[in-house]
């Protein structure tokens, strides 16, 4: 069988996802117990914490139901794109978000510093991870659609 980079490429988004839920779910307890910004940090990384469970429900979703062919139009490589083009917005204004504000109220120091970092970069990761399978997805309904157009018996 044939090694295809979708599949990859959306297992490493999901897992992507999971960690990033994990690190801006710490992060916002933190920001509960001991708040850095106010709630404009709050509420950055509440919008983190939906992007990166949309991605992982989704992510899931879309490997399962992809990977076994059934379900048409629901798994088909038109409904990745169109899936993976409003994660794409969804990251980038996110990753964005939280960005500016980490620059205009800080980080915390430590740690917490370390964390916020990271909650951050893992969200531009996503972003990119999130572009090159849109891509690798566009590219494969490129060739796709290709082959359709030429015909399997115009080379003859």
């Amino acid at each position: 069988m044939a090694f295809t980079y979708h599949p990859f490429l959306f297992g490493v988004i999901t897992t992507f996802a999971i960690i990033e839920l994990g690190l801006t779910g710490w992060e916002r307890k933190q920001q509960h117990d001991y708040p850095i910004g106010g709630n404009g940090t709050t509420s950055r990384l509440d919008f983190l914490i939906f992007d990166s469970v949309w991605t992982t429900v989704f992510g899931i979703f879309y490997l399962i139901f992809a990977h076994t062919g059934r379900f048409g139009v629901i798994a088909s490589f038109a409904s990745h794109a169109f899936w993976l083009f409003w994660t794409f917005i969804l990251w980038i204004v996110g990753a964005a978000l939280y960005q500016r504000q980490i620059i205009e109220v800080g980080c915390g120091s430590g740690r917490r510093c370390s964390v916020n970092h990271t909650v951050e970069g893992f969200a531009w990761m996503e972003m990119a991870f999130t572009f090159i399978t849109l891509g690798v997805i566009i590219l494969h309904i490129g060739r796709k659609t290709e082959r359709y157009r030429t015909g399997p018996y115009d080379a003859v």
